[in-house]
């Protein structure tokens, strides 16, 4: 591939990136009419239609996200690469942007995301915490922390543990309902679950090598847990939450455990990015920081039933 060619590609990467040719240019502090020209040449040289745009926005085609997947990683292995011949105190540098759940981002990943700013002046950060999986590619972004089962993708994905949920209740709804003793007990009461999930229907316990599974009746689903917990310090019924999530709730005694022997089986976590975290100086440094955070909430929790 020809320089000019690297640069094409380079230019239409920050496209993609960046949501569009004004913010592109903005970035590469170069005229819009720079970008748009580039991105003419680069699909006419290729004979690829790579973006379908309207005056509003750009959107990939499939040939143009297979091209995007396959370069990004190159390109930033370059750019890395010339920000190193400036001295290594620039190469963690720039913005990264991550998105991840709510309640594991506020809770979890917020705090560490602060201390990373205060070691790092150079680092900025975008973050979009959503319980809706978005596309990585098509949104620009760079981290994300996924709960669940993945679907197949050319994403990089490193496994970080389980989150494992605990039932837990107010007093108050405690005191006046039937004693819960054992996990089959959960049947006879109202329980707060996540939507979306098999846990609409059914919860799966375990304690040390048994597992149960058991039908619940759910009296109210979100796709925030920590709603969840909010309704359940109201005495509404029995909420099945991460620890991490309630751990003031119970030393404050809002809450209490039901069922301390037992906890909910638990969720794949992972950390995704479309390239590989070792490409870039500041991906790495953040990755392996949020990963270890994460590890040390989700081991939190499998500590409950070793």
């Amino acid at each position: 591939m020809e320089t000019i060619e690297i640069e094409l590609t380079r230019i239409f990467i920050k496209v993609v990136q960046h949501g569009g040719f004004t913010k592109a240019a903005d970035f590469l502090r170069i005229p819009k009419s720079t970008v748009s020209k580039a991105i003419s040449r680069l699909e006419k040289e290729t004979g690829t239609k790579l973006l379908l745009r309207t005056t509003r926005s750009q959107t990939l085609t499939p040939a143009g996200r297979v091209f995007y997947e396959t370069c990004i990683e190159p390109i930033q292995i370059l750019e890395e690469a010339q920000k190193s011949l400036y001295g290594q105190d620039t190469i963690v540098a720039g913005k990264i942007k991550i998105t991840a759940p709510e309640d594991l981002g506020n809770h979890v990943i917020s705090p560490e995301i602060g201390k990373i700013c205060s070691q790092y002046p150079k680092l900025f950060f975008e973050l979009d915490y959503s319980n809706q999986v978005v596309d990585m590619i098509k949104e620009g972004f760079d981290l994300a922390v996924r709960i669940g089962k993945l679907e197949e993708s050319r994403l990089k994905v490193k496994h970080l543990g389980n989150l494992s949920l605990i039932p837990v209740a107010a007093s108050e709804y405690l005191e006046r309902t039937e004693k819960i003793r054992t996990p089959k007990d959960l049947e006879k009461h109202d329980c707060l679950s996540v939507s979306g999930t098999s846990m609409s229907q059914h919860w799966q316990l375990k304690r040390k090598k048994e597992t149960v599974r058991i039908p619940v009746r759910i009296k109210v689903e979100s796709n925030q847990m920590n709603s969840l917990l909010a309704i359940a310090m109201t005495g509404a019924g029995v909420a099945l939450v991460p620890k991490f999530l309630c751990e003031g709730a119970l030393k404050n005694r809002h809450l209490q455990r039901v069922l301390p022997e037992w906890i909910g089986v638990g969720m794949p976590v992972s950390i995704v990015s479309p390239v590989s975290t070792s490409s870039s100086a500041r991906l790495k440094l953040v990755s392996e920081k949020i990963a270890a955070i994460v590890k040390m909430a989700l081991q939190g929790q499998e500590e409950e039933i070793s």
